[in-house]
């Protein structure tokens, strides 16, 4: 939805090398987009709202079916599978975050996992841009990334959270001396246990958003922009295109 105001964030997004789908509502509008409808004026929009009430209704009733179409892959869960081919191999693996989030994932994280070479940094204070807000900030990135350098992590995850760590990211992605890099938005916190992990009954039925508005660990803004905002522009991109 950002990237439909940033162009800058939208060109970051498409450059990624791997993609993932992250959220429930991006499955679920690759399955109802990919249904026919009717050219008829008359028909075209209750046929299309009745297709999107199905897919909401299959959501609770049969995940799988709707992820059919694009399968949903957590990117906290993600993060756990890579950190445990890292613990495998002996990899070295870097956690830049903000306000100490990574030192923290990395305590919990070392409890499991004593094979991986872990190393945490707390990174610059950011603007949306992805520019440190003051020169002493500043200082403080280019430290950041002489230890990420000298470390040479065959992985590293950057958890600012968006849009600061894509474009941080891209900003530095060509002098960073690194394996592969990922950006995982809050992973560190529900890691480290800051924020609550979300029941398995809401990830079943993919109301995540409904457990993040009970819990207060999202602005209401934003889980707004994903329920009801998104839907209805998916429904009028489509009742628009046929």
């Amino acid at each position: 939805m950002l990237a439909q105001k940033d162009i800058e964030f939208k060109r970051i997004l498409n450059s990624s090398d791997i993609a993932v789908c992250d959220a429930i509502g991006v499955s679920q509008a690759a399955k109802y987009l990919r249904f026919t409808a009717p050219k008829n004026n008359l028909l075209r929009f209750p046929v299309i709202f009745f297709q999107g009430l199905l897919v909401g209704f299959m959501t609770v009733l049969n995940k799988e079916w709707v992820e059919s179409e694009l399968e949903v892959i957590k990117g906290r869960d993600l993060f756990i599978e890579l950190v445990k081919v890292a613990n495998k191999k002996g990899w070295k693996v870097a956690l830049l975050g903000d306000i100490d989030s990574a030192r923290k994932a990395e305590e919990i994280l070392l409890r499991s996992y004593k094979k991986v070479k872990l190393l945490s940094l707390t990174g610059p204070v950011l603007a949306n841009d992805g520019v440190p807000i003051t020169k002493d900030n500043k200082v403080k990135e280019r430290r950041v990334v002489a230890r990420i350098n000298n470390f040479k992590p065959h992985l590293l995850f950057v958890g600012f959270g968006s849009p600061k760590q894509e474009k941080w990211m891209y900003r530095w992605q060509d002098r960073l001396k690194v394996g592969g890099t990922m950006v995982i938005g809050g992973t560190f916190d529900y890691i480290s246990g800051k924020r609550r992990a979300v029941p398995k009954i809401f990830a079943k039925f993919g109301i995540e958003w409904l457990w993040r508005f009970i819990t207060g660990d999202q602005k209401l803004s934003r889980i707004l922009t994903a329920f009801p905002v998104f839907p209805l522009k998916v429904f009028a991109s489509k009742l628009e295109s046929v």
